[in-house]
């Protein structure tokens, strides 16, 4: 029974493992076709999912750099491009979001 046990918890972290891992691979797409609003949107539910997920799975940890740096990556570029925008525009009222930096920090 104890081998069963384990075997059904390595089984059911590899799947959150896997479905982390794929993702990770969305966001980054989500990113890379500028599609920044998705991207952070899903990027933090992945990190929220990973949070929830960690204490039960220790292992998750050796995966945690790859969630983090996806989520903060897709804050990062909705930062730079409405930094650029309120830049072409130059009115007072186009600040970019800091929050979003703030977040990623």
């Amino acid at each position: 029974i104890k081998n069963v046990r384990k075997q059904i918890h390595f089984n059911e972290y590899y799947r959150i493992q896997q479905e982390i891992d794929e993702d990770v691979d969305i966001g980054k797409i989500l990113t890379r076709i500028e599609k920044y609003q998705a991207a952070v949107d899903f990027n933090r539910r992945n990190y929220e999912k990973f949070l929830l997920n960690i204490s039960e799975y220790r292992e998750l940890k050796q995966i945690s750099h790859c969630v983090l740096h996806t989520y903060a990556q897709s804050l990062f570029e909705v930062f730079l491009v409405s930094f650029s925008e309120s830049l072409q525009k130059s009115d007072a009222g186009n600040d970019p979001p800091h929050h979003y930096l703030e977040e990623a920090e």
